[in-house]
C-alpha cells in the first residue's frame, strides 16, 4: 500500500470519495473495479471512526426482527455468506448462545420463531450451522460461570466476527490495486462548486501543509457522523440521528470460545458477550448523541451498566471495574424521524443528495456496506455514465485472500510462524489479520528473531507487523498502529512504555528523530481511550 497525494493532481477523476470508513472504502472499491478513475481520501486514518468502533461481527442482525425488519436481515444474511467467500482468513464463524430465564421480555417460543425465521432468510450455502436448541443441563456444563437462578434452557444460532479496522483497510487495499488513487490523512477543507454543483474538492496533506484541487464528476461524502458538517449543513441532506455505542474489553472466559446474546434486565435492550483477540468484549449501549465528535468518552454510567447487566447473566465471571482492560466508543448516523427506541431506528441505507454532484450515504451496517456501495454506483451511473469493466466486488477474492483450500493454507501458515519461534495463539492471529501476505511478515522474523516476540504479553501481537504496518500499510503514525493496524489501545491501559518501544519499532521505518519519538508517544498517550466521569 502506497500513500498517493501527489497522484490527486494528474488530471479529472469520475469519482472523489471523502471518508476512509468502511463505506467510502467499499464505494472505492467498486467503482474502480468497474473502471473508473476513483480517487479516495480520508482526514486522519483508513477506519479512524465508527468503523473501528463496531462489535466486530458480520451478521444479519436476529434483534432487528422484532421490528419487522426482515429486508435489513436480509440483505446482512446474503452479505455474510458473501464476505466469507470474498474474504475467508478474515471472517470467521462464531456460534452465539442465547440463555433463556423466567420473566425474560422475549418469550422463549417467540425466540424460536425468531430463530427460524433467521435461519430461512439466510437461504442456502451459509458459512453457520443453523439454529439448535440446550436445555439447562447443557448450558450449566459447558457455561459454568452462567448464572443458573431462574434459567429454562437456551438457544444457538451462527453468525461471523471480523476486525472492522483490519477489513476496512484491506477493502482499501483492494481499491489501490483495482486502480483508485487512496491517500490517509488528507482533508478535505472544502468542496469546489461550479454554480450550483459540487465538482470536486480541495485536498489538505495534514504532515505538509501542501494542497491540491481534485476535481471529480461525482463526489460522494461518506464521512458518516462528520458528513453532514461538510455538506454545509443543509436542510436538504434531512433529518437523521447520531447514536452513540459503548464497549468494553474484558478478560477472557474460560471454556468453549462462543458469544453471547443477552437481554439488559433494567432497559429490556440486547447487547452482546463476544470472544475477540482473547479478550471479551461487552457491547453495545446505544445512546443519542449531540457532543463533540473529537469527544467520544467512555462514561462511568455506562460501564456500570455494561457490566451490571453482564454479571446478572455471568454471575461466576464477577467482572469488576478493575477487571476493565480497555474499552472504545462510536457514533452511527442513522435515518431519523422516530419516536421509539433507539433500536427500532431505522438501520436501513440511504443516499442524500444535498447538491448537484454531491451524495451522502446515511444510515447502513459494517455488515451490509459491501452490497449498499454497490447499490449506489449502480445509481451513479445517471452521473458518470456506462461502467468501462463489469468487475464487481462480490466476484473478486479481497486483496489478501488467499487461494486453494483456506484450512490446508491457514495450517501451514500457522506452522510456519510456529516454527519461527511465534507462540500458537499469536500465529493463528496473525495469519488471519495478514492473509497471503503472512509470509511478508514472517520474513522480518526470518531476518530478525526477536521480531517474532509479542509487542505486550496481553496482546497477541508482534513486534514485526509493526514494521510491515510502517512498511507496506500505510500506517504513519503511533495512533495508527496501536489503535487499528492492531488494536492495543482496546486491551490496555494507557501504557506509556508499550507506545515508547512501538515508536522505536516505527522509528527505524519512517525515521523519526528523538523529538517526534516524544511527540509520537504524547498524542497516542493522549488519546488512549478510558473511562471518565461524565460532566
Amino acid at each position: 500500500m502506497q500513500r498517493q497525494f501527489e497522484a490527486l493532481s494528474h488530471g479529472a477523476y469520475d469519482l472523489l470519495v471523502v471518508g476512509g470508513g468502511i463505506y467510502g472504502a467499499w464505494t472505492a472499491y467498486d467503482a474502480a473495479l468497474r473502471g473508473y478513475r476513483v480517487a479516495l481520501v480520508e482526514k486522519t486514518d483508513w477506519a479512524a471512526g465508527t468503523s473501528s468502533a463496531s462489535s466486530k461481527l458480520i451478521h444479519g442482525g436476529l434483534r432487528y426482527l422484532e421490528h419487522f425488519n426482515f429486508g435489513l436481515v436480509h440483505h446482512g444474511l446474503t452479505e455474510r455468506a458473501t464476505l466469507t467467500r470474498i474474504a475467508p482468513h478474515a471472517v470467521d464463524p462464531i456460534r452465539f448462545v442465547i440463555p433463556k430465564y423466567q420473566g425474560d421480555r422475549v418469550a422463549s417460543w417467540k425466540m424460536r420463531i425468531g430463530l427460524m425465521l433467521y435461519d430461512v432468510l439466510a437461504g442456502k450455502g451459509q458459512p453457520v450451522a443453523p439454529h439448535d436448541r440446550f436445555d439447562t443441563e447443557e448450558l450449566r456444563s459447558s457455561f459454568p460461570y452462567l448464572s443458573t437462578e431462574g434459567l429454562i434452557g437456551g438457544f444457538s444460532y451462527g453468525d461471523c466476527q471480523e476486525d472492522d479496522a483490519r477489513v476496512t483497510l484491506e477493502v482499501v487495499a483492494a481499491a489501490q490495486k483495482a486502480g483508485a488513487v487512496v491517500v490517509n490523512h488528507a482533508a478535505v477543507r472544502e468542496l469546489v462548486r461550479m454554480d450550483d454543483r459540487v465538482v470536486g474538492g480541495v485536498v489538505e496533506d495534514r504532515f505538509t501543509g501542501a494542497q491540491t484541487t481534485v476535481r471529480a464528476r461525482l463526489t460522494v461524502n461518506a464521512a458518516g457522523p462528520w458528513a453532514p458538517a461538510l455538506a454545509g449543513g443543509r436542510p436538504a441532506v434531512g433529518a437523521y440521528k447520531l447514536i452513540k455505542g459503548v464497549h468494553l474489553m474484558m478478560p477472557g472466559l474460560p471454556g468453549p470460545k462462543d458469544a453471547f446474546l443477552l437481554t439488559a434486565r433494567t432497559d429490556g435492550r440486547v447487547f452482546f458477550v463476544i470472544p475477540w483477540y482473547d479478550h471479551t468484549i461487552i457491547g453495545t449501549t446505544e445512546s443519542d448523541y449531540q457532543g463533540d465528535l473529537k469527544d467520544l468518552t467512555v462514561y462511568e454510567d455506562e460501564a456500570e451498566y455494561l457490566l451490571e447487566e453482564a454479571n446478572r447473566a455471568m454471575k461466576a465471571a464477577n467482572w469488576t471495574r478493575a477487571d476493565i482492560r480497555g474499552c472504545f466508543s462510536g457514533v452511527r448516523t442513522l435515518m431519523g424521524g422516530s419516536d421509539g427506541s433507539l433500536s427500532a431506528v431505522s438501520r436501513d441505507f440511504h443516499v442524500r443528495k444535498p447538491a448537484p454532484g454531491l451524495w451522502m450515504p446515511i444510515g447502513g451496517k459494517y455488515t451490509t456496506a459491501r452490497g449498499d456501495a454497490e447499490e449506489l454506483m449502480d445509481a451513479a451511473r445517471s452521473d458518470l455514465g456506462p461502467a468501462r469493466r463489469s468487475r464487481r466486488t462480490h466476484q473478486q477474492p479481497l486483496a489478501w485472500a488467499p487461494s486453494g483450500d483456506i484450512g490446508a493454507w491457514r495450517a501451514e501458515a500457522e506452522s510456519d510462524a510456529r516454527g519461527l519461534g511465534v507462540d500458537e495463539s499469536a500465529a493463528a492471529w496473525l495469519v488471519k489479520r495478514h492473509g497471503n501476505r503472512t509470509d511478508e511478515v514472517l520474513d522480518l522474523i526470518r531476518s530478525d528473531p526477536s521480531l517474532g516476540e509479542r509487542l505486550h504479553a496481553q496482546t497477541p501481537f508482534l513486534r514485526a507487523e509493526v514494521i510491515f504496518a510502517a512498511a507496506e500499510e500505510m500506517a504513519l503514525t503511533l495512533v495508527d498502529v496501536l489503535r487499528r493496524r492492531m488494536p492495543v489501545m482496546l486491551m490496555l491501559q494507557p501504557d506509556a512504555e508499550l507506545a515508547r518501544a512501538t515508536a522505536e519499532l516505527m522509528a527505524s521505518v519512517l525515521g523519526w528523530d528523538a523529538s517526534e519519538i516524544e511527540s509520537q508517544c504524547a498524542e497516542a498517550l493522549s488519546r488512549w481511550p478510558t473511562i471518565s466521569p461524565r460532566p
